[in-house]
């Protein structure tokens, strides 16, 4: 297969995206998801990064994932390229990787050889891009990142990749691993003694939303926001344990409306299972979709309603998730016809 071949479908998908970034910068990441494009699209963790890489004054980013047929672009000997500029990732001076479980190795593995780039951190030198790596495997199990990345980012990574930017702005190897060094946060193996605790973000950083709504993922032309971020049951077996707040962190109603987009054609609230077992979310539901059922003649055709519940929707009165639930979409409705 021919290197057009291999790269028109990456063009095809660019093209049908809305809200991507380009920017020219000192620095220049690949940001690497070691799954397929229609997974990594789904992930507002890789989202947010890529946002807020390119909100920093001296950086950019471009995506580059896992390719859909990794044998088609090995036996074409073609490098593993970015999506917005078809660069080779090889030339960037950083690929950031979002590794979410263990079995996404194998991806990131892939990745590094059909890039051209040596696996084991101690054999790459300063020819080389830094590899670091970063995502919900940090919270859980990063032991088997160390052999492979430079540097790896625990925990919740809003703040610590404006410092990556910074660092990336040095112009040696041995001055930028020397600046991470000094933010808790930050793990180095080989340079680091110990692990440090996972970095929390700061809840005015919150809520993790889309920057890019694309037909071609899991979750199709949909803008993803989350309305709360960790868990409030903390069970011994849940890698959500592992999160650095404590429990559960909301952001207020207002705030997540305030962010969605009016081009939005559909929105989906991210949440997690907090509200309680099995039993009792499935109970939400059915009286959710109850009170939802008085509301429905109120809205425009086409509309794709999404409902989350928070823990206290466990308890509240039928009455009281009604009026709940008619405030929502009254102001939903304001912001259709331009009066909020």
């Amino acid at each position: 297969m021919s290197r057009w071949a291999l790269l028109e479908p990456l063009r095809a998908r660019l093209a049908d995206e809305q809200g991507t970034l380009h920017k020219q910068a000192a620095a220049r990441i690949a940001l690497c998801y070691p799954s397929p494009y229609h997974v990594g699209m789904s992930s507002l963790g890789f989202q947010t990064i890529y946002r807020e890489i390119h909100q920093h004054p001296q950086a950019a980013a471009e995506r580059a994932f896992l390719p859909d047929d990794v044998a088609a672009w090995r036996e074409a000997r073609v490098p593993l390229c970015t999506y917005e500029s078809q660069s080779e990732v090889s030339q960037f001076d950083c690929l950031a990787f979002s590794v979410s479980y263990e079995l996404e190795l194998t991806g990131l593995f892939e990745m590094l050889e059909l890039a051209g780039l040596p696996l084991r951190r101690d054999e790459r030198d300063q020819r080389h891009p830094l590899v670091v790596c970063g995502g919900p495997l940090t919270f859980s199990n990063p032991v088997p990142l160390a052999p492979y990345a430079d540097a790896i980012v625990m925990g919740e990574a809003e703040e610590l990749v404006h410092v990556l930017c910074d660092a990336l702005t040095l112009p040696t190897r041995a001055g930028q691993l020397a600046h991470l060094s000094h933010h808790a946060g930050f793990y180095l193996p080989g340079l680091t003694a110990s692990w440090p605790a996972v970095a929390k973000a700061s809840d005015d950083r919150l809520p993790a939303r889309s920057q890019i709504v694309t037909p071609h993922t899991e979750l199709r032309s949909m803008f993803l926001i989350e309305p709360e971020r960790g868990c409030s049951r903390g069970c011994t077996y849940c890698v959500m344990r592992r999160t650095t707040n404590g429990g559960m962190r909301t952001v207020e109603p207002e705030r997540v409306l305030e962010l969605i987009p009016h081009s939005a054609p559909r929105v989906g609230l991210v949440v997690s299972r907090a509200v309680g077992p099995a039993v009792v979310r499935n109970r939400v539901k059915r009286r959710l979709r109850h009170a939802a059922r008085g509301y429905l003649h109120t809205l425009p055709g086409g509309t794709l309603l999404v409902l989350r519940a928070n823990p206290p929707a466990a308890t509240a009165s039928q009455a009281d998730l009604a009026a709940e639930l008619g405030t929502v979409i009254q102001v939903l409705l304001g912001r259709q016809s331009g009066a909020v």
